[in-house]
């Protein structure tokens, strides 16, 4: 269930900048169903037919998504309007040179307020989850499969382990929540999700990385979406050259509750 409405924040000829809703995936819906890439192309053909005084272009407007965001999390969403802006920025997060923040609700609290979390991650093609491994575990991948501590043989996405990379701060608590403000160094599959639920603190809402307490926990409160949000990312403008930077308010209630105790 899609709770908002996508919100527009920013376009230009390079660029157009949205807050995804949590719910919604960013392109490739199942039939039946929207998803951003299309509601953005619709959304610019809208503008066009009326700035030409009804008439029909021939052709969709160019979108391209650079920041993906999986389904179920919400936050800022930017796509590319040419093929050059879309180069431009990916190649920036390639490099690295973007900066990417997120909120994360979690059942219990870290270890320590904060710190910086690495870990090896492979996507099991059993489930196509992501999982946190040993370095033990790494040395036994070989053409794609390998051999879990547990004896468990399996064959991998991608048939690598990743490093995943991401620095947290608590900036608030409650007595079995805590929200990190989290600044994401690589962008893996679900890292912020199964780096913290091997930590022992899954997000709330999460029902891939969950554990028992924590989906009790998120019924108990009615959590319907993950309490995951992607609310800051910085970057060069593809044309202009300069940092520029897009930040929302989630539209998250756990979120924001947490965020009024700050």
């Amino acid at each position: 269930m899609i709770a908002k409405e996508i919100e527009y924040i920013y376009e230009d000829d390079d660029i157009l900048v949205l807050h995804k809703p949590a719910g919604m995936a960013t392109e490739g819906a199942a039939a039946g169903r929207m998803d951003i890439v299309s509601a953005a192309r619709n959304y610019l053909a809208r503008k066009m037919r009326n700035n030409e005084g009804g008439r029909q272009r021939n052709l969709p407007p160019y979108i391209a998504t650079v920041n993906r965001l999986d389904a179920p999390v919400e936050g800022v969403l930017v796509l590319a309007r040419n093929k050059r802006a879309a180069s431009d920025i990916s190649l920036q997060i390639k490099k690295r040179t973007t900066e990417k923040y997120y909120y994360a609700l979690c059942f219990g609290s870290p270890a320590k307020e904060s710190g910086r979390l690495s870990d090896t991650l492979i996507r099991r093609s059993d489930n196509g989850l992501a999982q946190v491994i040993s370095e033990e575990e790494k040395k036994t991948i070989n053409e794609g499969n390998i051999t879990l501590r547990t004896g468990e043989k399996l064959s991998l996405i991608g048939g690598d382990a990743k490093e995943a990379v991401l620095e947290y701060r608590v900036v608030a608590e409650s007595e079995k929540m805590s929200l990190l403000r989290i600044h994401l160094i690589t962008g893996r599959f679900h890292q912020i999700r199964v780096q913290l639920s091997s930590r022992g603190i899954p997000i709330l809402g999460d029902d891939k990385y969950c554990s028992k307490e924590s989906r009790e926990m998120s019924e108990l409160i009615g959590i319907r979406n993950i309490c995951l949000a992607a609310y800051r990312f910085e970057f060069r403008h593809p044309k202009t050259k300069k940092k520029t930077v897009f930040e929302i308010v989630p539209y998250n209630p756990h979120i924001t509750d947490m965020l009024k105790k700050e």
